[in-house]
């Protein structure tokens, strides 16, 4: 009870009473024991006093009391530290979970994308227009084969073919538990998936020109007028989103990095290196780009 009152700052721990005791006077009246001990203890480091010291200046009471102020204060201090430091630590982690959900949410997408774009190179080649030859030797041979359109369509429609397979055999060997080795790859395998767009739109408009036909010409040209330059835009868009994340925050993380090192070092190194963690995430970039 003692201890716990003399929390309190304003109580006055050198009141005299009527008897011309104060607290410390008292408390040497108490049976010997292990509360007495523990009572005048207290008493001391709240800087009590007896009765005929009170008034009086006593240095090396001052100092104790001084000490035992500096001591609660850095106390005080540490457990603070503590519970900042374990709130930004669960914040990291629930950033990096939320984190590692959305680069696996993207390699799932990626590994569907794969397998759709498989699917219908696939399924282009033997679906070509015109059919194919019925009778003879050359049973089964495209009849717009001896068309350049044709050769341009089945070089860059085995191109995605294979490039998305090759995709969907990297996302469903490689197993990648930490988070970076996960971008790696989802970033490896998004250029992949690009080359592949590229290809099959390719395909898509060297057929086009055998479609319309000679006399429409200006159907296809006029189709690849308008698909080129949205599939280009878009390449070029994305380019300089990779770029400008992977190169252009180079220069905020070491101004980041300045600051940090500039603040104030009463922190412990756990703590700051926490922050550090946070701060991965806590960029000013509204786009993430792989």
């Amino acid at each position: 009870i003692v201890s716990l009152l003399l929390m309190y700052r304003s109580i006055d721990v050198n009141v005299i009473n009527n008897q011309r005791e104060t607290a410390m006077d008292i408390a040497d009246k108490l049976q010997y024991g292990a509360s007495a001990l523990e009572i005048k203890e207290a008493l001391v480091e709240a800087g009590a006093k007896y009765a005929r010291h009170v008034g009086q200046v006593d240095e090396a009471m001052e100092l104790k009391r001084t000490v035992s102020d500096i001591k609660h204060e850095v106390h005080s201090q540490l457990i603070q530290n503590e519970k900042t430091q374990r709130r930004v630590s669960g914040i990291a982690k629930e950033l990096k979970k939320i984190h590692r959900e959305a680069v696996q949410n993207t390699t799932n997408s990626v590994t569907v994308v794969a397998v759709l774009f498989a699917s219908i190179a696939f399924l282009a080649i033997f679906n070509l227009p015109g059919l194919y030859v019925t009778d003879g030797p050359e049973a089964g041979k495209a009849l717009i084969s001896n068309t350049t359109a044709f050769r341009v369509f089945c070089l860059l429609d085995s191109t995605a073919l294979f490039i998305s397979l090759a995709v969907v055999v990297v996302q469903i060997t490689l197993v990648a538990w930490d988070t970076r080795a996960q971008k790696q790859v989802v970033s490896v395998v998004n250029k992949l998936m690009w080359a592949a767009c590229i290809s099959t739109c390719g395909a898509f408009l060297a057929i086009a020109f055998v479609v319309v036909g000679k006399k429409s010409s200006w159907m296809a040209i006029t189709i690849t007028v308008l698909g080129a330059p949205i599939l280009v835009g878009t390449l070029i868009s994305l380019c300089y989103f990779v770029f400008r994340q992977h190169f252009g925050t180079f220069g905020s993380d070491s101004q980041r990095r300045i600051k940090r090192a500039g603040g104030s070092k009463s922190f412990s190194w756990s703590y700051s290196a926490n922050i550090s963690d946070l701060d991965d995430y806590n960029s000013d970039e509204k786009i993430y780009a792989l």
